[in-house]
């Protein structure tokens, strides 16, 4: 089986990050942020009124959340998170406990605690980017909350040379792609739409099932779970003997 030969589609700084730790390990990695993070114009104050939970989506809907309040404190309110690090930076703003899925950081994940069983009349404020998925707010409707959206945020495409890009990944024999987001795989579909046959024979890499159908759907035929987002789980992942029977 092939070496993985790794390009990492992660926002900035993350991507460098993920590819330095992996290179380190002897696992070629390429960084190449494919989308940026740019504030949302609008920066109406978050919290118009007393919300009983507030639902960080992930850490950029913290951090930007928290430059629209210009060092004004975080109101008292049952916090949750998605993920680790979301979970972390909102500890720290907030300064209080925050409640984190047990095994899966998703949507799926947080529904799941004890937490968001019973909603009826409570309100709550989902803290996310704008889009995607309406998942999560349908769900907590039919528990009987009520939900507002903060975006405070937006996905752009970064605008590089994209024939040059391809080409130098086919250089460099770039044989899989570590994708966190069904909006980065779609934008790594835009970008190689002129060299389709060669993108869909690369190995897609995610943490979630949903965006391996997706990757699927897409017609790509190599495809692989990774056990979590997180840098270390997807160092273990491919630093493990076995992975490569996978692969």
């Amino acid at each position: 089986m092939p070496k993985p030969r790794l390009l990492i589609t992660r926002f900035a700084p993350h991507a460098k990050r993920l590819a330095d730790l992996l290179n380190e390990q002897g696992i070629y990695s390429l960084a190449q942020p494919l989308l940026e993070i740019k504030a949302v114009a609008s920066s109406l104050y978050p919290f118009h009124k007393k919300y009983d939970d507030i639902i960080a989506i992930s850490a950029n809907a913290v951090e930007y959340t928290d430059r629209v309040l210009k060092g004004e404190q975080w109101p008292l309110a049952r916090y949750l998170a998605v993920g680790e690090s979301t979970k972390s930076l909102l500890a720290q703003k907030v300064g209080q406990s925050v409640f984190l899925p047990c095994e899966t950081f998703n949507s799926e994940g947080l529904l799941a605690l004890s937490q968001l069983q019973q909603l009826k009349n409570r309100s709550i404020l989902i803290l996310r980017g704008v889009g995607g998925r309406e998942f999560l707010k349908e769900e907590l409707i039919a528990r009987g909350a009520s939900v507002d959206y903060y975006e405070s945020y937006q996905r752009v495409a970064i605008n590089f040379s994209r024939s040059t890009s391809i080409q130098k990944w086919q250089q460099l024999a770039i044989n899989g792609a570590i994708i966190s987001s069904v909006e980065l795989l779609e934008q790594l579909i835009i970008v190689a739409k002129d060299d389709k046959n060669w993108l869909l024979s690369l190995t897609i890499f995610t943490a979630s099932e949903r965006i391996l159908e997706h990757a699927i759907a897409l017609g790509f035929q190599k495809t692989e779970l990774l056990p979590s987002i997180s840098n270390q789980k997807i160092i273990d992942y491919f630093t493990d003997e076995g992975s490569y029977d996978r692969y």
